[in-house]
């Protein structure tokens, strides 16, 4: 694609589509990979306009290996070298320990922890050539702590912690090639999930200020890596 390279999943919308604009805008071209080939292409045109970089897009459940490995080829036959691959795909199923089914377990897993780790698993040896070499992870503040009123998160905080886990391990495996890797903890961000809130919508933290903390952490000299940062809305957690 000439140039530095940046990867985005789950790019079509959301906290996605604003890193995607956030770094169109620090001169990277952008393969954004998500399930909706209408709305990836309709996001991919609108910021082609606006910032005037290469764009690819591939749609692709995340969930599914086979979906990944069909992307990983795409990759390879486009020569697409990253310099950056920001795993931000994810998705929330409610349920507690007590109520929820084996099936929406591991629904949440395919997609929030093993589809993460599999898709970053294949990309690495492309992530290798790169010249910047980071992998950011978006992840959530209920991997820090446990789910307000677990009665209705716990699954998915499993998921979290675990990405969490890999997460730190994950830095320890790449220092060698000199790659790094950053997990972002948000708070409560205003995306579609929140539709239907009485908290105002001015309390939530935006898609655009996690695109900028992102930005934060691209921004430092390649000797130094921002291996986790918390973003918080001011009010403290939001939990309904």
């Amino acid at each position: 694609m000439g140039g530095k390279t940046a990867i985005i999943t789950g790019g079509s919308r959301g906290i996605g589509r604003a890193i995607a604009e956030e770094l169109a805008d620090m001169g990277y071209n952008l393969v954004l990979v998500a399930k909706d080939k209408k709305r990836l292409e309709k996001t991919s045109e609108e910021i082609r306009k606006k910032y005037k970089k290469n764009m690819e897009i591939f749609p692709c459940d995340l969930s599914d290996t086979k979906d990944i490995d069909s992307f990983i080829k795409f990759c390879a036959t486009l020569e697409i070298v990253p310099d950056v691959l920001v795993n931000n795909a994810g998705t929330f199923i409610g349920g507690s320990t007590e109520s929820a089914t084996l099936e929406s377990y591991d629904k949440l897993q395919a997609l929030n922890m093993r589809g993460i780790f599999y898709l970053t698993q294949k990309l690495l040896p492309l992530i290798r050539k790169g010249k910047e070499k980071r992998i950011v992870i978006i992840s959530t503040v209920r991997a820090l702590d446990h789910y307000p009123g677990g009665d209705s998160g716990a699954i998915y905080a499993i998921s979290k912690w675990g990405l969490r886990g890999w997460a730190r391990s994950l830095r320890e495996e790449v220092r060698k090639y000199k790659i790094g890797v950053t997990v972002i903890y948000p708070g409560a961000v205003f995306t579609d999930i929140w539709e239907g809130t009485q908290t105002p919508k001015e309390q939530f933290i935006t898609p655009s200020d996690i695109a900028k903390g992102i930005r934060a952490s691209l921004s430092v000299g390649s000797q130094t890596v921002i291996e986790e940062m918390t973003i918080m809305p001011l009010v403290g957690n939001i939990t309904e």
